[in-house]
């Protein structure tokens, strides 16, 4: 019983461990060469003037275009004209979505342990 109790609590534990990458996408009110200034920003959301977005993975600026991957695992690389860049959104951890994934597997932890606690009394 104990074992079983231990084990719930460790796959428990490491479930919540594991949530701590929830990220979303923050519009910057910087300019896009200003935005890829920074070293930390890995990931940025283009939006277009005809409103259909663009993620750029491992972006950089190249004379007057933004250059990057389309996916983060893509080898081939793309080009967008600063021209065409509306808004610019970067990546972020975002701690209410990671503590709301925590306390959601927490919660059904838990209720599974209420079950099994009662399926087991009788």
């Amino acid at each position: 019983m104990r074992a079983a109790r231990a084990r719930r609590v460790g796959a428990a534990a490491w479930l919540a461990l594991m949530t701590t990458g929830c990220a979303g996408w923050r519009v910057e009110s910087a300019s896009p060469r200003e935005v890829l200034r920074n070293p930390d920003v890995h990931a940025v959301r283009i939006i277009k003037p005809d409103r259909t977005k663009v993620e750029i993975y491992d972006p950089a600026i190249q004379g007057d275009s933004i250059t990057g991957h389309p996916t983060q695992r893509a080898v081939a690389r793309m080009m967008l004209p600063l021209s065409s860049v509306q808004t610019i959104a970067t990546r972020h951890t975002s701690i209410g979505k990671t503590l709301l994934a925590g306390l959601a597997i927490a919660g059904g932890v838990a209720a599974y342990a209420l079950l099994m606690s009662l399926n087991q009394t009788q």
